[in-house]
């Protein structure tokens, strides 16, 4: 498993991030605690949610709680 560091987009499913709805890609601005819920490895993060084509939704960092092994980091676009 790849850890994400600050910079990273990722990408979970509803069900693997707490709390809110649909599919959730992130830019990472800010990485907390890996804690242990419900017999599994979460990760505390915060990030600028992005739509689909990855433009940025909101200028506000929101937090997620989000399953480490569900965790998938997008490829980079080759520009940082």
């Amino acid at each position: 498993m790849t850890f994400p560091q600050l910079g990273d987009v990722i990408e979970v499913g509803e069900q693997d991030y707490m709390h809110g709805t649909g599919h959730l890609t992130l830019r990472i601005t800010c990485i907390g605690d890996q804690v242990r819920v419900y017999d599994d490895e979460w990760l505390k993060v915060e990030g600028l949610a992005l739509r689909a084509d990855g433009t940025q939704l909101d200028p506000n960092p929101r937090p997620a709680l989000v399953r480490m092994r569900a965790l998938h980091i997008a490829p980079s676009s080759g520009s940082s």
